[in-house]
Parts: structure tokens; sequence; C-alpha cells
């Protein structure tokens, strides 16, 4: 059976004293509890347990003065050492029995197990909860049961009085109430008169309309285009899809889009208004 982290840890320690699991057939041993200044040169308090024994007071616990604890883990009937599934630290409240589960990590093959309450997560754990708390091990086998080991008491002192306290029911889990969020609506944006507007749309189509009056007034003579019909109404047609391309790259077509079908667009241009140029002119049109 695989013990649980967090709230839900206590729950799965009575589930598994219940089934019989913690019965004693794994053994703690070499257990070494260990808290240093924050430089880690100086140890201000060390102790070596075997179990069953417990240890006494330990120094307030800081987050400038981290604690650590590493054991070895072996099977009761013998001394091989274990492959635990699963190895936690757990620190009960005294006052409000809450309860914050840490994992002890395997360091490499030697079978040696170790926790270390780093500086972040006494933030995040216990600068919100100070106070006395229970200290135990809590180790689990599948093919040896259990282990509900109590090594002793500690207390971790208050390092965050600028800062407004959690519930102390539930260090470290961020339940309560935030921060209400205020959502700002984008303001409707302000539109130019209609006016202006069509003035401005008046003002693009007026070059079109001059050209047309220019080649009227040259004598443009749209009327031979009906003996070749078929390559200048291609031709013609290529045109007025380029000037589609850019009402449409004014309107709304990014940039590179529209540089690409004007790629497309111009080779079959090209080949339809030489093609009809050549043949108007052979034909002394």
């Amino acid at each position: 059976m695989k013990l649980s982290t967090g709230p839900w840890k206590a729950a799965a320690t009575v589930a598994m004293l219940s089934l019989g699991l913690v019965s004693g057939a794994i053994v703690a041993k070499d257990i070494n509890i260990k808290v240093v200044d924050r430089t880690g040169d100086n140890k201000l308090f060390g102790k070596q347990l075997e179990y069953p024994a417990t240890f006494d007071k330990v120094p307030k616990i800081q987050s400038a003065t981290p604690l650590s604890i590493s054991f070895k883990a072996e099977a009761s009937s013998g001394d091989k050492l274990l492959r635990l599934d699963q190895a936690l630290v757990s620190f009960q409240h005294t006052a409000t029995g809450s309860e914050v589960a840490l994992p002890a990590k395997a360091m490499g093959k030697s079978g040696v197990f170790k926790m270390e309450v780093t500086r972040k997560q006494f933030r995040k754990h216990f600068d919100s909860a100070p106070g006395k708390y229970n200290l135990a091990l809590v180790l689990g086998s599948y093919a040896e049961g259990g282990l509900l080991y109590k090594l002793g008491d500690v207390v971790m002192a208050d390092s965050s009085s600028s800062k407004s306290r959690a519930s102390v029911a539930s260090p470290g889990y961020g339940y309560g109430p935030k921060e209400e969020i205020r959502h700002r609506f984008a303001e409707s944006q302000r539109m130019a008169n209609p006016a202006v507007s069509l003035v401005f749309s008046c003002a693009v189509v007026a070059p079109l309309v001059v050209l047309l009056a220019v080649w009227a007034r040259l004598g443009a003579n749209v009327g031979n285009l009906q003996k070749e019909a078929v390559w200048s109404v291609a031709f013609l047609g290529l045109v007025a899809a380029y000037v589609g391309l850019a009402v449409a790259y004014w309107v709304g077509i990014k940039l590179l889009p529209t540089l690409a079908y004007a790629l497309a667009l111009a080779l079959p241009t090209f080949v339809t208004g030489r093609y009809a140029l050549s043949k108007r002119i052979q034909r002394g049109i």
C-alpha cells in the first residue's frame, strides 16, 4: 500500500494500521538528525538514533537554520537493505493537528534516505504556522509492510512577522480567501465620422475615374479587343486581379500573403500581356 503526501497522509497511515501493515516489519537505523546555521559550517544540533529511541529537545528551526534527517531502512528479519516504495517525514502540529509530509530522497545505491527542510520549504509550509510539531518517519514497502516511527518534537520559529499569516488549520496548502479579481473590459473604439470615411473612399476611387477619362480623350478604342478576345480578356482579367488584390490588402489581408499572391499572378500576367500585344502588332491592329 502506498502512502500519500499532504493532508491525506494521516488517513493513509490509519488505513495501514487497521490493515496490520505497520507491524515493525521495517527497521530504521543510522538515523541522523542535524541542524546547521545558514552557512552550513556550524552544527547547532546533532543527534544519532537507533530504532525505537527518540531525541530530546531540538533548537528552534528557522528558515536560516536548515533541518536534515538521514536514515537507512532494513527488514526486521535480516540485514538486507530495503527498496522503500514510500519514505516520508511527517510534521504534525501539536495544537491544531494539521500535518505536513515531506519526502525523503534516496541518496544513490547506498540505501541512505535524506530529507532536508530548505528555506523555500520552510516558507511554504511553516512560515504561516509556527509552533511545536511531532516528527515521525513514515516508511512503506510493498514487500515488507510499513513503519510509523515517532522521532520526537521540533519547534518551528516564526520568521514572517511582517507578513499576514494564513490559516493555521491548513499550513502551506494555500487554502483560504483570495484577492478579488477585477476585470476591466476593453473600451469601445472611437470611430471616424461616416462623412470623413465617405470622402476618403471617393478620393481613392477618383484616380481610376481620371484614368478612364484620359484614355477616352486620347482616343482609346476598346472595340478592337474582340479581334484578339481570348488573350486580351485574360490579360485584362489578371490586371483586374492585381487591383482586387490591392483592395484586399487595404481591407485586411496582411503583407506576406499579399506578396505571395502577387508573385503567383506575375508570370501569367507577363505571358498573356506579351502574347496579346505581339498578336496585335502582327495583325497591325
